[in-house]
């Protein structure tokens, strides 16, 4: 069962490094950095969200 569970969590952190690396190589990161970014994909994640989003940005007021 413990067995069965690690594979699991596992399966579920190799999937994710793939992924956020085939992302960032779809970005144009090189190999190596993407594969970086893939090992490291919850800093990954958050900078992109912070350089897509921009969530903190100002609203700009209309004045008339």
């Amino acid at each position: 069962m413990i067995v069965a569970v690690a594979l699991v969590l596992v399966g579920g952190f190799l999937a994710l490094v793939i992924l956020t690396g085939l992302g960032a190589h779809q970005r144009g990161l090189a190999a190596l950095p993407a594969s970086l970014a893939g090992l490291f994909f919850p800093v990954t994640w958050t900078v992109w969200y912070l350089r897509d989003e921009r969530p903190y940005r100002r609203a700009h007021r209309h004045e008339t």
